[in-house]
Parts: structure tokens; C-alpha cells; sequence
């Protein structure tokens, strides 16, 4: 399943593509808010700044062009509240489902624009450090203000089920959550980001190939 940050890095203001040709590595922390805004927004703009700066990298070791797929993750947002709806649904006893479907969806469509109106910026990073294996690695600390209910979307509707609540009772309970995603951020959380580069192989960009599992984590609450 798949987890708009306003605040900008100067350093964006010119391509990464450009930066990344320095004699120096470029800092990290850019790179790192662009992995931020394409995994936890789907931000159009961030997916094809973070695209044109992987890209050369990619290209070079034999990969896919493109590290995001814009129209798959446009996709996947627009089924989201569908697909999870159609799962949940048939938790409940038969009786119940036409009448469950429609609340359960708007939810499922709440929780998807809580997720990305999540404001989220890269902080700082340590000095980058060289392993053994000739790999430079860099932590980011992040921090991200998120929507926080008092009970996640999928813990309620267990508990919907398991109590054998009845219609009425089940799509009030689902029509207050609704409201409590709907709600301004309201929480902080605070992770760090680990990005890398291999000079050796004429690397260029700071990238993380398993990025989307510190988001996950992240966004695990919702």
C-alpha cells in the first residue's frame, strides 16, 4: 500500500544534474527531500528532479531509466481507497457489505490524502563517511509533521468487526475516524535517511535502492 512538504532547499533551485558535477560530492540532504516528496507525496515536480538525477547513475550500471514511475504511482493512489475497500468489506458479515462499502471508501480516501499532505524536510547530515568496500555513505535526519488518529483505519474496522457491531453503530464509528484523518498535521516524527555513492564506480548521486522501507515504517500508524 502506498504512504505536500513546502518547505524548498535553495540548492534546488538549480538542477541536481549540474550540482552533482562538482569536484566535491554534492550534499546529501537535497537528494534526501527529494526521495521525500516523490515516496511519501508522489510530488510531480520531485519525481522528475529526482528522475533527472539518478538517471545518469542508473544509466550507467545497466538499470531502468527512471527510479519513479509518475502514472503508476498516480494509479496506485486512485485505486488505493478501492482496493483496500474491497478487502475490508468482506470482513464484515453479508448482510452488512452493500451497506459498508460506500463509508468504508470514503475513509479509505481520507487516509490516502492525510498520507500525502504530510509536510516533511530533510534537517541535517554528519559528515559523510567512507567504508571499507570504497562506499560513501551519508545519514539524513528527516522530520515529518503527519495526521495522528487515536485509532488506525485498519485497527478499527477489526474492531468494527470483531464486536459484531451493527450498521449504524459501524458507519458512525467509520464517519468519526473519517473526521479525525480529515483533521491539520498534528504530530512529529523525527528518522534519519540513509543515502549512498560509490566514487569508484564514477557514482554521481546520493541514492537509497531500499528507500521506501523508512517510509513504511513511518507511515505504518496510518
Amino acid at each position: 500500500m502506498h504512504p505536500t512538504i513546502h518547505q524548498a532547499f535553495a540548492f534546488l533551485a538549480l538542477p541536481l544534474a549540474v550540482a552533482a558535477q562538482a569536484a566535491e560530492p554534492p550534499s546529501p540532504i537535497p537528494a534526501a527531500d527529494l526521495y521525500i516528496k516523490t515516496l511519501v507525496n508522489h510530488d510531480e515536480q520531485a519525481i522528475r528532479q529526482l528522475n533527472d538525477y539518478l538517471r545518469p547513475d542508473r544509466l550507467r550500471s545497466g538499470r531502468s531509466a527512471d527510479y519513479a514511475d509518475l502514472a503508476a504511482l498516480q494509479a496506485a493512489d486512485k485505486a488505493f481507497p478501492g482496493e483496500i475497500t474491497e478487502i475490508a468489506v468482506k470482513l464484515f458479515p453479508q448482510a452488512m457489505r452493500d451497506e459498508m462499502k460506500a463509508p468504508l471508501e470514503s475513509l479509505m480516501s481520507t487516509v490516502q490524502q492525510a498520507r500525502q499532505k504530510s509536510e516533511c524536510k530533510a534537517l541535517s547530515s554528519e559528515p559523510p563517511t567512507m567504508t571499507s568496500n570504497g562506499v560513501l555513505t551519508a545519514q539524513v535526519a528527516f522530520e515529518c509533521s503527519l495526521v495522528k488518529t487515536q485509532e488506525s483505519w485498519a485497527a478499527a474496522i477489526q474492531r468494527l468487526v470483531r464486536s459484531n457491531a451493527d450498521i449504524a453503530k459501524s458507519r458512525s464509528d467509520l464517519q468519526a475516524l473519517q473526521a479525525a484523518y480529515a483533521a491539520p498535521v498534528s504530530v512529529s516524527y523525527r528518522g534519519v535517511f540513509p543515502l549512498s555513492m560509490v566514487p569508484k564506480d564514477k557514482n554521481e548521486a546520493w541514492r537509497n535502492d531500499f528507500a521506501r522501507e523508512t517510509f513504511d515504517e513511518m507511515l505504518s500508524q496510518f
